[in-house]
């Protein structure tokens, strides 16, 4: 029996000193000293931190670069005949879309008008050059806003005393409109601020109708 034990002893004592204790079996804080893999962290981790570091610096601003794809080509026709009067135009139209706020661009127009009454024939050639700017605050609205400069000039005649005038002159003017936005088209309501006696826009409230591609 002595023997047994004796045994039984010279095993358990055995079996402790083979058990190997780890660390990382027991749980422990992270930061504690005794957590192997911090330990291994620190050892492994290089002096220069940074290129574990994405930089975090937002990038610089690229200066605009011009895009052919967000050109926008128009233009403005007129076109109306009818006993007493006539109107032919044409104006073409260059703009840049800028973002899906902003469109800007310039122009060129040409029109010609007559206008008979019992007495006069009045006949006007008129050429202009215009800036504009449509603003989208929102996807199916436009704000509208177009200064221009026409030069005009005028030939007056006077069928019962046969008698015949002519005039010219620069006619500002400052159109500026709100309505809708169709894919690429306008649909507005416009009015010239300056309302110059020769302007080539009507008087009062208009309706305005563009289309870009």
């Amino acid at each position: 029996m002595k023997q047994l034990y004796l045994l039984l002893f010279l095993l358990v004592t055995f079996a402790a000193e083979a058990q190997v204790i780890r660390y990382d079996t027991i749980s422990v804080a992270p930061g504690d000293s005794r957590n192997i893999h911090r330990s291994r962290a620190l050892y492994l981790k290089p002096a220069d931190e940074s290129i574990y570091v994405e930089n975090s610096q937002p990038a610089k601003n690229e200066p605009l670069r011009f895009d052919r794809r967000k050109l926008r080509f128009g233009a403005d026709l007129g076109f109306s005949l009818s006993r007493n009067y006539t109107r032919l135009g044409i104006g073409p139209q260059a703009g840049y879309q800028f973002n899906q706020y902003l469109m800007a661009g310039a122009g060129i127009k040409y029109y010609y008008t007559r206008a008979a009454t019992p007495r006069y024939v009045i006949r006007n050639n008129l050429l202009g050059a215009n800036l504009f700017g449509y603003l989208y605050p929102a996807r199916f609205i436009a704000l509208f806003a177009q200064p221009e400069l026409n030069y005009i000039h005028s030939k007056l005649e006077d069928k019962t005393a046969g008698n015949r005038e002519s005039s010219s002159g620069m006619v500002p003017s400052l159109v500026v409109g709100a309505g809708l936005r169709v894919g690429r088209s306008h649909i507005t309501l416009n009015y010239d601020l300056v309302q110059h006696v020769n302007s080539p826009h009507p008087e009062g409230f208009y309706l305005g109708v563009s289309a870009f591609f």
